[in-house]
């Protein structure tokens, strides 16, 4: 049988088929107003290449697809969501239980949807105030009084006031939700956040979701697992899946499986960086794992939940190409503006007028205009050219190879100041560490961005340019539980009442489960606390063997927060209990090739003349390299799904896995 992990990004959908040690990967243009296309656009040349009649009789023989999907991040990153209302606690309008003006409001929360009650309020005042937001053009209502992770007695009443006036059956029917509902964060704000942007975004996500559903159990007779990627790194079904569990899922996805391919290779320190076609991202491992953070940063909007520490910015592919003719030397600006997968670049020939740095590749001798995606997308070289020597050399007064080399190394320079701005973050020296790039552009930016950010070590993959869809197909189901404990203390009254909820969380756990499907023998729980340990600012991961008795969890406790905390000389009330339910998944093998000589002559196809990196470039094959085989820059490697560049000064060998490694001389 077959495992299918799809990954949607804003350019190109990437898929990865794996059965046993046999893997295929696609890459297929997105098709934002329907994902359903570009879903089965994947299932379709997967089922070509492996020799199936169509996707249906390939879906046959496919019991687990794992989906990733960027349609909350776009809502929320470009601000496209429905109006949403908010009722507060009286006097928290402004600042929704922060400090100064909240960083929402006026982004997608306005002023006026805000409305201050109290726990006291009457039907009729939250009847007037919900009124009052409908009437303004409130699609969705929010309610998160202060305080009600321990009592969401209050914020339950007054949902069902509301819910019982605009039942689901009428037209004009409103969706509330309460913070609580969302999240048991002992933090106010944190709730309201994220009852706020899972009420912005769920409607795009639902309606995507259900339709892809549909199409593959209805139209396509699909009887296997569907399951979403979380932000967690796990994945579940729809029915267990909120909105805002799924923002930038993707990215999480590519950080997971540079987890896993470090533990192959035996690497702790690593910048791990993707380059697609709209965004590049970067994140930091330490010690072969994830670096997380707390607070985390959701676009811009501060919530208390630890999660990979992950930088972005809207540079990629697809960005548009503005030169500034008013600097003091030549240069340019590099998006945020995209052109996306359609109109797309101006090569492409669909209509776009824009150049970006796609055409710039190209324009460059970076990209084969023959063999772009394998040659199965047509490319035009003429047009690129003639777009950057237009609408960026002219005015900028310079030739077009000289505006090509300015734009690809701004574009370089971009990526390399995210690394420099972790590192100051962080207060760690990353010169040391190794390079993973991957994502579509990952290959052609590995070497050029180490260069700036001082870095010596890159590895490719043979997989890179489908790398978020080989870290879903690593990932594990994946469901987290939540219970307050409302200052819960550590006797042995307390440890009663946390085991009682743990239980309760297995024996859901369990139902959840096998409503989508899944037994749920083999699971691998962890556990996490909430603590009110004033120097604590994330979550405290316990063994579970910790609640044996109060002195093994004081002990715990001690270990994870600091010496003293839990004792009886200075008590730590917990807040929260989290558990992550683990359900392992098979994973993709990967078989050891032996290796060859050092020359790759037999990849080789020629050289031609770039305009970046050298001036004449030799040019290989990427499948045709063989494990030990040893290419120096100036070299452009092309693959049927992206293209590596090794400059002037670096080399690169294949190693056993056909990933590669590239080093500075």
């Amino acid at each position: 049988m077959w495992t299918a992990d799809i990954d949607v990004g804003g350019t190109l959908t990437d898929g990865l088929f794996s059965s046993g040690d046999k893997i295929v990967s696609v890459k297929v243009d997105t098709t934002p107003h329907d994902l359903t296309v570009c879903l089965f656009d994947c299932l379709s040349q997967a089922a070509s290449k492996l020799d199936f009649a169509d996707a249906i009789a390939f879906l046959e023989e496919v019991d687990l697809i794992r989906w990733s999907t960027t349609i909350t991040s776009n809502v929320l990153a470009e601000l496209r969501g429905p109006r949403v209302g908010l009722l507060i606690t009286r006097g928290h309008e402004l600042d929704l239980y922060g400090h100064g003006r909240s960083p929402v409001l006026g982004k997608f929360l306005n002023d006026r949807d805000v409305i201050g009650i109290t726990g006291s309020s009457t039907e009729t005042e939250i009847m007037n105030a919900a009124r009052s937001l409908l009437e303004t053009g409130v699609r969705r209502i929010c309610i998160s009084l202060k305080g009600s992770q321990k009592n969401p007695e209050r914020e339950i009443a007054f949902k069902k006031i509301i819910d019982q006036q605009y039942p689901d059956h009428f037209l004009g029917s409103v969706p509330v939700l309460a913070g609580s509902d969302i999240s048991q964060s002992p933090d106010d704000r944190t709730r309201t956040y994220c009852a706020l942007i899972n009420a912005y975004t769920h409607g795009a996500l639902a309606a995507a979701l259900f339709k892809a559903e549909d199409e593959l159990r209805v139209a396509s007779k699909y009887t296997g697992a569907f399951l979403v990627s979380h932000i967690n790194g796990g994945v579940a079904g729809i029915a267990k899946t909120k909105a805002i569990d799924t923002i930038e899922s993707g990215p999480i996805l590519g950080i997971l499986g540079s987890a896993h391919l470090a533990k192959s290779y035996g690497l702790s320190e690593l910048v791990a960086m993707d380059v697609g076609g709209t965004t590049a991202k970067i994140s930091i491992l330490r010690n072969g794992e994830p670096i997380y953070r707390n607070p985390s940063d959701l676009f811009g909007n501060p919530i208390e939940v630890s999660l990979p520490f992950l930088r972005s910015i809207a540079l990629g592919g697809g960005s548009v190409v503005k030169p500034l003719t008013n600097a003091q030397s030549p240069t340019v600006q590099l998006g945020p503006e995209s052109m996306g997968s359609f109109p797309g670049p101006v090569c492409y020939g669909l209509g776009g007028d824009k150049p970006t740095l796609t055409d710039a590749f190209v324009a460059a001798g970076l990209i084969n205009p023959q063999y772009f995606l394998g040659g199965s997308k047509s490319i035009d070289l003429d047009l690129a050219r003639k777009t950057i020597e237009t609408l960026v050399a002219q005015p900028l007064k310079l030739g077009l190879d000289a505006a090509c080399k300015i734009i690809i190394d701004r574009a370089f320079a971009s990526v390399a100041k995210m690394i420099a701005d972790a590192q100051a973050e962080l207060g760690t020296n990353l010169s040391a560490h190794t390079l993973f790039a991957y994502g579509g552009n990952g290959g052609l930016f590995g070497a050029g961005v180490a260069e700036n950010a001082g870095i010596n070590r890159v590895l490719v993959f043979s997989l890179g340019p489908v790398f978020s869809a080989f870290g879903s197909s690593v990932s594990d189901i994946c469901h987290v539980y939540e219970r307050p404990l409302s200052e819960t203390e550590i006797t042995e009254a307390g440890l009663d009442r946390i085991r009682r909820a743990f239980e309760e969380i297995k024996a859901e756990c369990a139902k959840d489960l096998l409503g989508e499907g899944i037994h749920p023998e083999g699971l691998i729980y962890a556990l996490e606390f909430e603590t009110s340990a004033e120097k604590q600012s994330s979550p405290v991961p316990i063994a579970e063997e910790a609640l044996g008795n109060e002195e093994k969890l004081r002990g715990a406790l001690a270990k994870s927060v600091g010496a003293g905390y839990g004792s009886n000389t200075n008590p730590v009330a917990l807040e929260l209990l989290r558990v992550r339910a683990k359900k392992p998944m098979s994973k993709p093998r990967f078989v050891e090739r032996r290796r060859s000589s050092a020359d790759p002559i037999h990849a080789s196809v020629g050289a031609r003349k770039v305009a970046w990196g050298g001036g004449e470039a030799q040019v290989y094959r990427w499948e045709s390299l063989q494990p030990g085989n040893r290419v120096k820059g100036c070299a452009v490697i092309e693959g049927e799904n992206t293209t590596y560049l090794v400059p002037d000064g670096w080399s690169l060998e294949v190693d056993v896995f056909g990933n590669a490694l590239l080093t500075r001389w």
